[in-house]
């Protein structure tokens, strides 16, 4: 039996990395987020999490070979399957990616890629709705608004914007990302293995549709 990849993609906003942990916990397939390997190999304190929180201390980039390395270590981990969030973001990633499946799971039966699709306005409008709290929790004024304005329900902390969620901000990520994913959605889009989700719609609806689409092509 082919393990099943499925790697998410979508602008900022889009809610991917939500549908991606739902994915997973509905599954039990490994999530494999680059954010994640990072902190799990720093807190190890791991010869490759030495080195990754190296960078990161610099403020610079984990260069991709090194990223590439953790990807494979958790790649050949046994799962049933593998979900991929947040890589990869280029090119060359892209091709770290392929060679790995080739020398691992050496089938590409089972692989595809699955963008959650959200317009830039929409995307907008989500991230610039955002509002976090310095004890973790995060709110959204029009989906899931604080009791009162501006205060934490649980903390009473008062309600902060991230800098990534300013609007100078939102419109750099955004051309960022469809200057960089145009390349890889186009490749899966040709190898016809692309599954393209509304993600316009409650986060259980979106789930919903993820599952029939994997359903229909026996993923799941």
């Amino acid at each position: 039996m082919p393990k099943k990849i499925i790697i998410f993609f979508g602008p900022p906003g889009s809610g991917k990395g939500t549908q991606a942990e739902l994915l997973a916990k509905k599954t039990g397939w490994k999530k494999i987020s680059t954010g994640d390997l990072f902190r799990a190999e720093i807190a190890a304190k791991t010869v490759l999490g030495q080195q990754v929180e190296k960078y990161l201390k610099a403020g610079k980039l984990v260069p991709d070979k090194l990223t590439a390395s953790l990807v494979e270590k958790n790649l050949r981990q046994k799962a049933s399957g593998f979900i991929f969030d947040g890589f990869p973001r280029n090119r060359r990633q892209l091709k770290d990616l392929l060679d790995l499946f080739k020398k691992i799971i050496k089938t590409s039966e089972a692989i595809y890629a699955l963008e959650v699709a959200v317009s830039d306005g929409e995307a907008r409008e989500r991230l610039g709705q955002r509002r976090l709290c310095a004890c973790g929790l995060v709110y959204h004024l029009v989906y899931n608004p604080p009791i009162s304005a501006g205060v934490c329900d649980i903390c009473g902390g008062k309600l902060f914007m991230r800098n990534d969620d300013q609007p100078k901000v939102i419109a750099g990520r955004l051309k960022i990302y469809h200057r960089q994913s145009a390349l890889l959605l186009d490749y899966w889009r040709k190898q016809g293995r692309l599954i393209k989700i509304d993600g316009e719609q409650a986060i259980k609806k979106i789930h919903e549709e993820i599952m029939e689409k994997l359903k229909s092509l026996k993923l799941v």
